[in-house]
């Protein structure tokens, strides 16, 4: 994630580079004392998330926060003051955060953390949801499946992160009471193609892949809760209670495992 700091104050700047210089995945690829400088960079270098000082030289930080707002939506804001009645207006804008110095390191990691989950939710436009009961959403909007069995294969689907179930696994998972004959066979194909169609009414099918009697999904085009927690989210360690796809018997051997990170 490509960082940008803006604060009039360098002593303020050094303290969270080196807070922030351990952190995976965060790259602080500037800094600035005149919030005025931001814009012309930002036209020719992308950047993730923007943390700054709100009474600053110059152009102040809500009146930068509410600038970038308009030309970049999708832009993060983390404010890091020295002054505690601007709260309300970082949260007009939408801010990921308003901290008041001094800040605790936990505190600035929670923020950047969150930062991130922020960004693949707006880069994804498909988001699955494990904890408690399975569900998915598009565009924010929940898929109503009018297939029992076809979500519940999703479900599987989603469960084993990319692995690819063939038709006996999907059968001993979804019609456990059935024989695994023709018939149930063919009922798999039905459902599975159910499901597909049903995906591809939502502009979704990108996430199922299905090749010679395999399926699986493609987990680089949706987030994940459960996928979230595995990559030690603390977000979703705060999200998960204990509960997992609680409708299917089959996921219940997954609790276990996802505990363990909580």
């Amino acid at each position: 994630m490509k960082v940008i700091v803006v604060d009039d104050d360098r002593e303020a700047i050094a303290v969270f580079e080196e807070a922030v210089k351990d952190m995976p995945e965060i790259e602080v690829t500037a800094s600035f004392t005149d919030g005025s400088m931001v814009i012309p960079y930002l036209e020719k270098n992308p950047v993730d998330l923007v943390i700054m000082d709100v009474v600053m030289n110059g152009v102040d930080g809500i009146q930068l926060g509410g600038i970038l707002r308009g030309l970049y939506p999708d832009i993060q804001l983390i404010y890091i003051t020295g002054y505690e009645n601007y709260a309300m207006d970082a949260i007009r804008l939408h801010a990921v955060t308003y901290l008041v110095k001094p800040y605790e390191k936990e505190e600035l990691e929670y923020a950047i953390e969150t930062a991130k989950l922020l960004l693949r939710r707006k880069q994804k436009r498909i988001v699955v949801k494990t904890f408690g009961h399975f569900d998915v959403f598009v565009d924010n909007k929940p898929i109503m499946f009018r297939s029992g069995k076809a979500k519940e294969l999703l479900a599987l689907l989603v469960d084993r992160q990319g692995g690819t179930v063939n038709t006996d696994q999907a059968i001993c998972a979804l019609w456990e009471d059935r024989p695994n004959d023709e018939a149930t066979q063919n009922l798999c194909s039905k459902v599975t193609k159910g499901l597909y169609n049903e995906l591809k009414e939502h502009d979704a099918h990108e996430m199922l892949l299905v090749s010679r009697g395999l399926r699986c999904v493609d987990t680089e085009v949706f987030y994940c809760d459960m996928y979230a927690l595995l990559e030690d989210s603390k977000k979703e360690k705060k999200n998960f209670s204990g509960e997992y796809m609680i409708d299917y018997s089959w996921a219940e051997d997954r609790v276990s495992q996802l505990t363990k990170y909580i």
